[in-house]
């Protein structure tokens, strides 16, 4: 045992620079820093599934206070919400009770929401429906989906492109998904792209018009220099939290940093 807490403190030593931190204060600060280069926010709190009421509530109130704070130091910020943690495996009402709550603080103080509907069915729960201030936050392999079963509805798409690979038939399937995303909605997040995606969309791919490209945040300087270069929108998707280790094994930026993550969280 000592030795895989040995194991995963140094884990963490390599994908820290990917993490904001465990706490929100350490969120808030990042921000804080992103802001003061120009770029926009995604916020996100990262915890498991809710399987007991407890746990969907602390991540529900966790949501809440990082709204207000936000609103209170007048951050350019979004927070992202994946919908398992605020009780959608237990019950469809105590998720409904904690969107609404949710949605509802966002609103009057003016942030944005991305819900995370990964890991969930395509049709989208009916309460959901005329929601506010809200997008969804997809893998882009779903992502066109979600959109046909829920026609209509969704107008503000996070497209999730971390299984994306930088081969020239990937680059150019997920091109071509990604402009069929972009004519469908009026507002398009592309989180991770691959470095010849964002090539293809800003040389003439038509979608870049009201497309954000969000970086995860260890993001290389040279990319989002080229991106600032070109004019182009730019989003930080900035995660926090104790539980990072699921972070670690499916998303942090560098597939051998996963890897590792797969193979000694496995075994701890």
């Amino acid at each position: 045992m000592a030795e895989h807490a040995i194991a995963e403190k140094l884990l963490y030593r390599l994908i820290k620079r990917h993490i904001a931190g465990t706490t929100m204060d350490s969120a808030i600060d990042k921000a804080k820093e992103l802001n003061g280069k120009r770029m926009h926010v995604s916020l996100a709190f990262l915890s498991g599934d809710a399987l007991g009421t407890t746990k969907a509530r602390y991540a529900t109130t966790t949501y809440l206070e990082l709204i207000r704070s936000i609103s209170r130091l007048g951050l350019k910020a979004s927070v992202q919400v994946p919908l398992g943690q605020i009780g959608y495996a237990i019950s469809s009402e105590i998720a409904e009770k904690n969107v609404n709550e949710i949605l509802g603080t966002a609103n009057k103080h003016g942030v944005f929401v991305w819900l995370d509907v990964r890991n969930h069915r395509f049709e989208l729960p009916g309460f959901l429906d005329g929601a506010k201030g809200i997008g969804y936050a997809v893998d882009l392999g779903k992502a066109e989906e979600y959109m046909k079963v829920n026609r209509g509805s969704i107008r503000a798409v996070k497209a999730l492109c971390n299984e994306v690979h930088n081969d020239k038939e990937s680059i150019n399937h997920a091109f071509t998904r990604l402009r069929r995303i972009a004519a469908g909605v009026s507002s398009m997040v592309v989180q991770s792209a691959p470095d010849g995606v964002m090539r293809k969309l800003l040389n003439g791919g038509g979608a870049a018009k009201h497309t954000v490209f969000e970086l995860q945040l260890g993001y290389k300087s040279k990319i989002a220099n080229r991106l600032i270069k070109k004019g182009s929108s730019i989003s930080v998707y900035v995660p926090f939290g104790k539980d990072w280790q699921q972070y670690a094994r499916s998303t942090v930026p560098e597939r051998y940093a996963r890897f590792l993550a797969k193979n000694i969280l496995n075994e701890a």
